[in-house]
């Protein structure tokens, strides 16, 4: 056989190969994809259903993403876009701020879940009770690489403290839930 027609199955084979490798490469990141979206609309229904707020803090690219119900819950209209961290805490009432601070900054540091009853003041001024409950997503390196948090106004009608202990326990990330990147 010549060196010419060696070269020329060798590189036929090598492209049939990576074409196999592609393939089963884009179906896989289809199903996740799929997978994704699925979650998303789930996590969308859930908030419309229970009144439930979303929120991510991505330690790696310094973002915050809000679900548009915490828009609603901090009177802000989206086309705003989500502020910075910093300025997130600033709706917090004055009286809350270093609180609310110091909680995030210890899920960062700790990687542990957290749990936060605070004041905020909307943008229309309106001051409002609301409940956070989150967890932390670990990087293989053992650093906080997002935050994930649930939020929602609390009323004196709903509220953990109305739920009582047996259902806050229920409700408890700390034994439930460990993320991992």
């Amino acid at each position: 056989m010549s060196p010419l027609l060696t070269f020329v199955l060798g590189a036929t084979l090598s492209a049939i190969v990576c074409g196999i490798f592609m393939l089963i490469a884009r179906e896989r990141l289809q199903a996740r994809l799929t997978a994704a979206e699925r979650d998303r609309a789930c996590l969308t229904l859930a908030e419309n259903v229970g009144s439930v707020a979303t929120w991510i803090v991505d330690k790696r690219t310094g973002t915050l993403f809000w679900s548009d119900r915490v828009y609603a819950i901090h009177g802000r209209d989206k086309a705003k876009g989500t502020p910075e961290l910093e300025a997130a805490i600033d709706y917090y009432h004055p009286d809350d701020r270093e609180r609310v601070r110091k909680t995030v900054e210890e899920a960062i540091s700790s990687g542990s879940p957290f749990h936060l009853d605070a004041r905020l003041i909307d943008e229309q001024g309106v001051e409002k009770s609301v409940m956070s409950r989150g967890i932390c997503t670990v990087g293989q390196d053992g650093e906080v690489v997002e935050l994930f948090g649930v939020f929602f106004e609390t009323t004196p009608t709903r509220s953990f403290a109305v739920l009582g202990n047996e259902d806050l326990n229920t409700l408890s990330l700390e034994e439930d839930y460990h993320a991992d990147a």
